[in-house]
């Protein structure tokens, strides 16, 4: 009995995990809830960065992000080019001047006064990840986010990963949830301890 139903565990974790990080469609996926970026560096250039395009801001909130986990918070432009390296983390951020509040990609599941719809579009097919290594997910050229603030703003800013040279690879991507990760960790071990214990 307790096999069986490590066996069940086993297989619904990896059904479950797969289901939510394999994109809705083969060229675009949506996300209901803020999600970090991480910059993918394509194998087609010479180089580990990726220049991403930022287009955001307004009079009323500035727009810009935190880096790999950094407190330090870097106002963008409206239209300003960066370069990233690849495994770079990023988490966008609008910043309310007049609040001296920060809305993150990453703080919407915690805050029920904001909320972020992301966009993912045009999947990179060309090549393979080079950086991070060992990059498997789907990656895009590009995210459209739309923040739902308070008092019924609503704020679109957008990313694009800009590959100067021909067939360039390079592109973005969600950041895989640690619950997601956990999942899909607790499957494979369950299912692996099945196999060993009916060989």
């Amino acid at each position: 009995m307790k096999r069986k139903a490590l066996a069940i565990f086993g297989i619904f974790s990896l059904i479950t995990a797969s289901t939510v990080l394999a994109p809705s469609g083969a060229s675009a996926l949506t996300l209901t809830n803020g999600s970090k970026i991480i910059a993918i560096d394509g194998d087609t250039d010479a180089n580990v960065t990726v220049d991403i395009v930022n287009l955001g801001g307004t009079s009323e909130y500035t727009y810009g992000y935190f880096l790999n986990g950094s407190p330090v918070f870097t106002a963008l432009a409206p239209v300003e080019t960066v370069p990233f390296s690849g495994g770079d983390i990023m988490d966008f951020a609008l910043y309310d001047t007049a609040l001296d509040r920060y809305y993150t990609l990453s703080g919407d599941l915690l805050d029920d006064s904001y909320s972020v719809l992301m966009n993912f579009g045009n999947e990179v097919t060309n090549g393979e990840a080079q950086q991070p290594s060992g990059w498997t997910n789907p990656y895009y050229n590009n995210v459209n986010i739309t923040w739902y603030l308070p008092g019924s703003n609503e704020v679109n800013t957008n990313e694009w990963a800009v590959n100067f040279i021909a067939n360039g690879n390079d592109g973005i991507a969600p950041v895989p949830e640690p619950g997601t990760l956990l999942l899909l960790g607790s499957g494979l071990v369950g299912y692996a301890m099945l196999r060993r214990r009916n060989s």
